[in-house]
């Protein structure tokens, strides 16, 4: 799975403005597109550091809960799963290990930091 940076501005915009997320078109598991919610405009190397330490430092039992913002896109972390939804799910629509959360939140924090994030 790749990251993408897409202009959301109009062409004729002199300061365009990005969302950042996940490249649709490299996601393989079906469930996974749900990670479109994640696109964001405000995303930064900081925030998801954020994330992933107070995912690391939770106790057995214990669960971190984040909402993109501008975003109907959810997660609740723990140690042993991490669920995602999306806007109108009723159900988790991917649900990872958490050790595969960190690794993608990682992969991300480094695709913002080379996009100046």
């Amino acid at each position: 799975m790749k990251f993408i940076k897409k202009n959301i501005s109009a062409d004729y915009d002199p300061n365009p403005t990005y969302d950042y997320g996940v490249d649709l078109d490299t996601i393989l598991n079906e469930n996974e597109f749900a990670l479109q919610g994640l696109d964001w405009d405000g995303w930064t190397s900081k925030e998801i550091e954020t994330i992933i330490n107070n995912s690391k430092k939770l106790k057995i039992n214990e669960e971190y809960n984040y909402e993109v913002e501008e975003s109907y896109f959810f997660m609740i972390v723990k140690k042993d799963k991490v669920n995602m939804w999306a806007k109108g799910s009723r159900t988790p629509d991917i649900t990872w290990t958490f050790e595969k959360f960190i690794s993608f939140m990682e992969d991300f924090k480094s695709f913002l930091k080379q996009n100046k994030k």
